[in-house]
């Protein structure tokens, strides 16, 4: 019985020793980390004016290490805002913009605190460090907004912007004013003849003639509730139509039997008397040009030479555009022990103005 038993005995043992080898999940699966000191802060505002200070307070404490000192630490981000609008238009809105923020300075010390056993805090029962930290003065905020002269502004523009902005703006526009090759966005043109005061200047037509724009080809109606004329492109249908020119209505002198429609123009001949002033009358000729193409071509004509890119930004409150450029940190409190381990605090946003 006494050896039964010291055999069985030993093989339990035997069996407890390779049990515990084989199943200590807690010795061969978990890897323990240094433990850093318990940390937390506060700072004075979420704002800032650049080449200023930022005041704050720490509170940490450590049951492992002793501790060694503190630092702040924070990273820099760039973020601009742009807007510019084709204020000259008022038929319909463009505009080109962008809001980006880029990493300007990954996270790095800024300032180093001593520790000392004299900012202990029995009430907290922890370490109070307070101080400052500053930011530098070139990073205050650039704001270009509506800008009122040309004065330095191709210089900004080009270095906000980039040096091809004005073309690439223009190009842009230039499919939303004439949607396909046979149409135009007459409104919006109108808006820019209007805005840079071409309606009353004088202009050499593909005919060769010198006449002003509002002759040509603008007609206008008088609106009493605004006092002012309203301005807008001649239609086809309202002077000629090739597409159906069987018989145009058309008021002209009761005496006469030829009258000439613009300029330069095979005359029409007076065929049936409707009443005393109105005629039918057609062409003595098929092939008639209406008007429609020819107010296409001067447009793009006044569009591709004439309109700049500073008559399309042209507003009332100087040029629309809208530059921002401002900066922002994450800050946060590190406290260092005797080893090197260190906590971070939670990280402060902080606006610089």
């Amino acid at each position: 019985m006494k050896t039964i038993f010291k055999t069985l005995a030993l093989g339990l043992l035997l069996l407890a020793v390779a049990s515990c080898e084989k199943h200590d999940l807690f010795d061969e699966n978990t890897i323990t980390g240094a433990v850093g000191p318990e940390a937390y802060w506060t700072i004075e505002s979420s704002m800032m004016k650049a080449g200023e200070t930022m005041g704050f307070t720490g509170q940490y404490y450590s049951t492992v290490a002793a501790i060694d000192h503190s630092e702040v630490w924070y990273d820099l981000f760039e973020k601009e805002d742009k807007i510019v609008t084709a204020a000259a238009i008022k038929s319909f809105t463009y505009s080109v913009s962008s809001s980006t923020a880029t990493q300007k300075r990954i996270l790095q010390t800024i300032q180093s605190y001593e520790h000392s056993e004299d900012l202990y805090n029995d009430s907290l029962r922890a370490f109070v460090v307070e101080g400052r930290f500053p930011v530098s003065n070139t990073l205050s905020p650039i704001t270009w907004v509506n800008p009122k002269d040309t004065v330095g502004f191709t210089k900004n523009l080009h270095a906000y912007f980039g040096e091809n902005f004005a073309k690439e703006f223009k190009d842009g526009l230039t499919p939303k004013m004439n949607p396909t090759a046979d149409e135009r966005h007459y409104g919006a043109y109108m808006d820019i003849i209007k805005s840079m005061s071409l309606l009353g200047d004088t202009i050499i037509t593909p005919n060769g003639e010198k006449m002003p724009y509002l002759q040509w080809i603008s007609d206008s109606t008088f609106n009493a509730n605004t006092n002012s004329w309203n301005r807008y492109f001649k239609q086809n249908d309202t002077i000629w139509s090739k597409v159906n020119f069987d018989t145009l209505d058309m008021k002209v002198d009761t005496n006469a039997t030829k009258v000439n429609i613009g300029t330069n123009r095979d005359p029409i001949i007076v065929d049936t008397v409707l009443y005393d002033t109105t005629y039918i009358v057609k062409p003595l000729v098929d092939d008639v040009i209406y008007v429609y193409p020819e107010i296409q071509h001067v447009i793009d004509s006044i569009w591709e030479n004439h309109v700049t890119f500073y008559d399309l930004i042209d507003g009332a409150e100087g040029y629309s555009v809208d530059f921002k450029r401002e900066y922002y940190i994450n800050a946060e409190l590190r406290i260092y022990d005797e080893h090197g381990n260190y906590s971070a605090t939670d990280a402060k946003q902080i606006n610089i103005n």
